[in-house]
């Protein structure tokens, strides 16, 4: 096993994606693909970082999947993936700096902690993908967790959920946000799709434990009241629940 980079570019160096809604499919996508394998990830402008921990066959095939997975998601014609081994212990920690510091970068004007196309919320445990598990600590054994908060410009890692009296002092409007980015969906929970109708109920639960109104969440989900409360019949998993926590601790700590 070892660790490789792939670096995926648009032709023309074109933006990849024209929206966030898009950047949170993309992200759920290479979460499917890359799954255990994956090691690091950065989406960002009109380029991919993507560290990965394999055989070398196996990470060629993973960028042909990826490839296939973002081509009918991207604004812009994604070219073959550059797969570069990394060489040594020290390449790989300055890896760590560079994906996670990718928004720095390219001068993007949002907080590299909060960046959607950014791994780091999902090795914060502030957001939940599927099939996702990042192995950083079997590309780098002995990392220190507060150098992955550094690298964001973060000094006050690792952060703890938010505690439930701070979820409702945030509000419902801020509540839906965070579930949303936690789960990558929406940014707005429209439909009847499998994502979209967790992370209403997960909202719900929250909020109810919050002992936020049943009625602030019908009116910020836009449900009827009857449609707000069946959301709490059905339980949540606590992990995606402790995600938006997270989620909304790592927004106070960026404020």
């Amino acid at each position: 096993m070892h660790t490789w980079h792939l670096t995926f570019a648009t032709d023309g160096r074109n933006p990849l994606f024209p929206e966030e809604a898009v950047y949170r499919t993309a992200v759920r996508a290479l979460g499917r693909v890359a799954g255990t394998s994956a090691v690091l990830f950065n989406i960002v402008d009109e380029h991919i970082h993507l560290l990965l921990w394999c055989d070398r066959p196996r990470s060629g095939r993973l960028a042909q999947a990826l490839l296939r997975a973002m081509r009918p998601l991207a604004s812009a014609v994604v070219e073959p993936a550059r797969i570069r081994p990394v060489e040594s212990r020290a390449h790989m920690k300055s890896l760590v700096d560079y994906v996670l510091s990718q928004t720095i970068h390219h001068k993007i004007p949002v907080h590299p902690a909060l960046w959607t196309g950014s791994c780091f919320p999902d090795l914060i445990g502030a957001r939940i993908l599927r099939g996702l598990e990042l192995q950083l600590r079997q590309a780098l054994p002995r990392f220190r967790m507060r150098d992955v908060y550094q690298a964001v410009g973060l000094t006050n890692g690792p952060l703890a959920p938010c505690p439930l009296e701070a979820v409702r002092s945030a509000g419902i409007s801020r509540l839906v946000a965070a579930t949303s980015a936690a789960l990558a969906v929406g940014p707005i929970l429209t439909g009847n799709s499998a994502p979209v109708v967790q992370a209403r109920r997960v909202t719900a639960q929250l909020a109810h434990q919050s002992e936020i109104a049943i009625a602030e969440v019908a009116w910020a989900l836009d449900l009827a009241p009857r449609s707000a409360y069946r959301l709490l019949q059905r339980p949540v998993d606590p992990a995606t629940s402790k995600a938006v926590r997270i989620r909304l601790a790592l927004e106070n700590a960026v404020q």
